[in-house]
């Protein structure tokens, strides 16, 4: 029975594309653990692009750029990952919770454990990832845009950086409750890795932007 609820779970992914952003707001004030700060940190991403695309097309419809079409179409892109992975959050943090409440005399529960918390670590780290994809192609479009929507690659780049800070938050939460000490120690210099990254990324695309203000 606990087999048969799990696949239909799996099957289930949470589409933030037909929630309102009142029925999410909702849901992150409510009681439930779901959404949470995974979902939020992926949300923040997908927003991020979103200023993305609408800084290119507001370039494009006064002067057509091959350069602006590519960051458009990956702008694009990265939207629909950072959405599929809000959901994947929900159902990860989900999975936690059911491999939690197994009877303690199943010997299958520690294992079981152990699958979720890395599956629910592999999410977040999955939207900090796409947010260090984010930023390269946000410090790309600062030069590009318009003085006038400057500011809006800004919000952009702070909200990407926001994006990864938070999503890394959640997979070090999850490491602190894994025992196998390799996988720990992988995915730690992996998440300090991007970490870094991050920083530099964020710092050049606002440096940028700034620039752009002060012409």
């Amino acid at each position: 029975m606990r087999e048969e609820a799990n696949r239909k779970r799996d099957e289930w992914m949470p589409d933030m594309r037909s929630r309102t952003i009142g029925d999410f707001l909702q849901g992150v004030a409510s009681s439930s653990a779901t959404p949470g700060g995974g979902s939020v940190a992926a949300l923040s991403g997908a927003i991020a692009a979103d200023l993305g695309c609408m800084v290119c097309r507001l370039v494009m419809n006064k002067k057509a750029s091959d350069d602006l079409a590519n960051l458009l179409q990956r702008f694009t892109s990265l939207e629909r990952n950072f959405l599929d992975l809000a959901g994947a959050d929900e159902l990860a943090f989900s999975a936690v919770m059911d491999a939690y409440r197994i009877d303690r005399a199943d010997d299958r529960r520690p294992a079981m454990i152990a699958t979720a918390l890395l599956k629910a670590t592999n999410v977040p780290q999955r939207v900090a990832e796409k947010g260090i994809e984010l930023l390269e192609r946000i410090c790309a479009l600062a030069p590009l845009g318009s003085k006038q929507s400057v500011s809006d690659v800004g919000v952009a780049a702070h909200l990407a950086e926001a994006s990864v800070k938070s999503a890394l938050l959640n997979v070090r939460i999850n490491l602190a409750y894994m025992h196998d000490e390799a996988e720990i120690k992988k995915i730690e210099t992996a998440a300090e890795d991007i970490e870094r990254r991050c920083s530099d990324l964020s710092a050049r695309a606002l440096s940028s932007v700034a620039a752009r203000i002060a012409l």
